[in-house]
């Protein structure tokens, strides 16, 4: 069945130059932070294939792009919006033949163009056209013909779903009606619903009462015969004045038809499944009617209102249902959970920088995941839920302990700035497994020992991580020499700096407590924290109280390391406790004299583009 395989949008809203995307026959979820384009897309799509609610309101003067720039903020002249429909078959090939590619029957593109000029009415006009020729009458029914479904991130699915004409419910009704054969069957019930109501005395005494008053009113002659219905007799009629209705639970047997609610009482998030499942079955219902029909759901912020559970549940059933109905399903979210709710093939990663007219969308499949990265990536984020594909850059680190701490690191290194200031995230992998993550942006693969180019995020991505030096050694990883390093991700340092201007790993001397002890006066601070941490009061606690008192800017760095180690071996077990002793100590009113070693500042001058 044919879908959407690339779309190309140039001079619409966010996109100034030529903007490309792939798409999925499937499902596709674009994430990417707030202002990557995400809607933007959505609305192109919309725009192209002539969604009802988009087809009304049409384009605007604002809709044409308008840099941001002190120079000029002149809008584009016009708007350019393509398509590549792809694995036409058969019968789509033959209802779609003016739109078909010459050189390849089983492709076919739509085009639009507007130019930035309003008509007498104050409208913008678009031109449409398909396949590579703008001659000829464009023939509208074929676009019409393709069942394109929005639904907003804000959506009020109760009104959907009431009784109006043109509801959900009777959209559904209609499409599984087909030929027609139910409209017989379903008037004559209502027909006979009638015939009843009118024989109740008390329907027929109101009947009369109101029939004599209007002739007392008017008179015989000019006046008017009337009589209570339930409803009107006709097919199309019926199926507008029905409304879905809700019981909280699914039980075996029949439910009886007094205890279901109206959605008004049921939870927004409910109220959110029941309209999508009423849409999907519309979709399946057309099955039935139509096998050249592209099928095209846009949900926005599917996860709206719904718990992390249901959003989980929701996606894969939008997976499924996609793959079973041959339903092309594009999504945006910036949900984690649903983010790894479907693994990285549906993923598409949208991007951009401040001020920049630069964006791009990267389809995680295309950024070099050979199977064992993938199936790691997949598991990890379907575990941690992970902002990892959220973010404006990316620090990965081991543990916890250098999660907890790094804020306040950043802190001192930025003078008073967040990481939350410049949109990136801390990301604890919690292990080494830095060549799995950095794959995503560095820019390159290796296959058989060559580097290659291929696609990936355009973001800073900076990991840091320990020598491990053997036994009681101390390294000389000064981020270009990895000399007696025994971390067996250290031939990442020289690969990134050689082959990407995106990631970086930076390596300490030793680990990261004792790195950390080593410079200017930590181990006194540090000590302070043992010291409180520890409950007893036997020799820990006393050396801890003799070291907090020391000044180690006037040792040795002999009795540094010395030190450094003893503090290393007495919180070896509860490092995570440790961290966060520390950290509220650093974060108190106090702000003790606390300096950062330099192989994590470099990392966070990196990652925030002040150095490079």
């Amino acid at each position: 069945m044919m879908y959407i395989s690339e779309l190309n949008i140039k001079g619409f809203r966010f996109f100034n130059d030529n903007f490309r995307l792939s798409l999925n026959k499937g499902l596709t979820v674009l994430v990417g932070e707030n202002g990557s384009g995400k809607s933007t897309v959505i609305d192109a799509i919309r725009l192209l294939l002539g969604e009802d609610e988009y087809n009304r309101s049409g384009i605007s003067l604002s809709d044409f792009h308008r840099p941001f720039s002190m120079e000029s903020a002149t809008p584009i002249e016009n708007i350019r919006i393509d398509c590549v429909f792809d694995a036409l078959e058969g019968p789509e090939q033959i209802a779609y033949l003016p739109w078909l590619k010459p050189d390849n029957v089983n492709q076919s593109e739509l085009h639009l163009e507007a130019i930035n000029k309003e008509d007498a009415r104050g409208r913008i006009r678009k031109n449409m056209w398909g396949g590579t020729s703008r001659r000829g009458i464009f023939e509208w029914e074929l676009v019409n013909s393709i069942n394109c479904v929005y639904l907003p991130p804000l959506r009020d699915a109760e009104e959907k779903l009431n009784s109006y004409r043109g509801s959900r419910l009777a959209r559904l009704l209609t499409k599984l009606n087909g030929s027609g054969d139910g409209d017989h069957r379903l008037e004559e019930k209502v027909k006979e619903q009638n015939d009843e109501l009118l024989s109740d005395p008390l329907i027929q005494n109101a009947n009369g009462l109101i029939k004599k008053c209007l002739i007392d009113s008017v008179g015989e002659i000019l006046g008017q015969d009337v009589s209570i219905q339930f409803s009107e007799i006709n097919f199309n009629k019926i199926v507008h004045q029905l409304r879905l209705l809700f019981f909280p639970e699914i039980k075996e047997g029949a439910i009886p038809r007094e205890v279901f609610r109206d959605l008004s009482e049921n939870s927004l998030g409910y109220n959110n499944l029941l309209y999508i499942a009423t849409i999907i079955a519309e979709m399946e219902a057309q099955n039935d009617v139509s096998t050249t029909s592209l099928k095209v759901l846009l949900i926005e912020e599917p996860e709206a209102h719904l718990h992390p559970q249901l959003q989980t549940r929701l996606l894969q059933y939008l997976q499924d249902a996609a793959e079973e109905n041959n339903i092309q399903v594009i999504i945006t979210t910036h949900s984690p959970t649903i983010a790894a709710a479907v693994g990285l093939d549906p993923v598409v990663v949208m991007s951009s920088s401040p001020l920049s007219q630069e964006r791009k969308a990267v389809s995680l499949t295309n950024c070099g995941l050979d199977r064992k990265t993938k199936f790691f990536l997949e598991r990890w984020l379907d575990i941690t839920k992970s902002v990892l594909l959220f973010s404006k850059g990316v620090i990965l680190v081991e543990g916890v302990s250098e999660a907890i701490l790094f804020s306040e690191f950043v802190k001192r290194v930025l003078e008073q700035e967040t990481l939350e200031d410049y949109g990136i995230s801390v990301v604890n992998i919690d292990g080494i497994y830095f060549k799995y993550f950095m794959q995503l942006f560095c820019g390159y693969k290796i296959a058989e020992e060559n580097f290659e180019s291929c696609d990936n995020i355009p973001i800073r991505c900076v990991g840091i991580t320990d020598c491990d030096p053997e036994k009681n050694n101390i390294g000389e990883a000064d981020g270009n020499n990895i000399d007696g390093c025994k971390n067996p991700q250290r031939f990442l340092v020289h690969d990134l700096r050689n082959h990407t201007s995106n990631c970086r790993l930076y390596m300490n001397s030793k680990t990261f407590e004792v790195d950390l002890a080593l410079e200017g006066n930590n181990l006194a601070i540090m000590n302070l924290v043992l010291e409180n941490i520890t409950d007893t009061d036997g020799d820990i606690k006393i050396r801890a109280k003799i070291a907090k008192s020391m000044d180690w800017r006037l040792t040795t760095s002999c009795e540094k390391i010395v030190e450094a180690f003893l503090l290393l071996k007495r919180i070896e077990k509860n490092k995570g406790e440790f961290a966060q002793e520390l950290a509220m100590l650093l974060k108190s009113e106090d702000e003790p004299d606390f300096e950062v070693p330099s192989y994590i500042r470099d990392a966070i001058l990196y990652v925030t583009g002040k150095s490079n």
